[in-house]
């Protein structure tokens, strides 16, 4: 018996279905697929840890550092320095964006600074040392360069650039005569 459903003088009947293997099937499929769909989503919120901190020490004329935390980047002068340039003598503090810095950490992670070398050397008598640790997760990882231009990771370069360049006062290196 066939009902018409567009008859508003009959009340609608409930359908049934003629094959519920079928239906299970259907269903079975479209809550794999959204599950599929919900863990292949990336996410894009995690935390840095508390105890995160990088550092770049420098050597050479230098002797200052660099400490980065999860909201701002710090410079420490060389003890009793006395640059002629002013700027290399006073300490400063910046505040970041705390995405930035989790972008950026999470970045150097990607690109592998927990398997770099710990000691990249350098022939020659005129180098100038840059060392990075970074603290995360109650791991913790330095690496040294004897000279941050000469047979250095490619990552220690980006990362030596890059908190110079957030910390704003242009405190690039600078080179001895000779």
């Amino acid at each position: 018996m066939v009902h018409d459903l567009c008859n508003t003088n009959e009340n609608p009947k409930i359908v049934k279905f003629q094959n519920p293997f079928f239906f299970c099937l259907i269903l079975a499929a479209t809550l794999f697929l959204y599950k599929k769909e919900e863990h292949s989503t990336p996410k894009t919120t995690k935390t840095i840890a508390k105890d995160f901190k990088l550092v770049v020490e420098r050597g050479a004329f230098h002797y200052d550092r660099f400490e980065l935390t999860a909201t701002s980047l710090t410079y420490y002068p060389e003890k009793d320095a006395q640059h002629p340039l002013e700027k290399y003598n006073l300490q400063s503090k910046v505040t970041l964006n705390r995405e930035k810095i989790q972008q950026f950490i999470e970045h150097i992670d990607n690109k592998g600074f927990w398997n770099l070398k710990n000691h990249y050397t350098t022939p020659g008598s005129c180098t100038s040392q840059v060392k990075v640790t970074l603290t995360m997760n109650g791991k913790t990882k330095t690496v040294v360069c004897d000279d941050f231009e000469r047979g250095c990771s490619e990552l220690i370069h980006y990362i030596d650039k890059k908190v110079i360049e957030w910390e704003g006062n242009d405190l690039k290196r600078i080179y001895l005569p000779g």
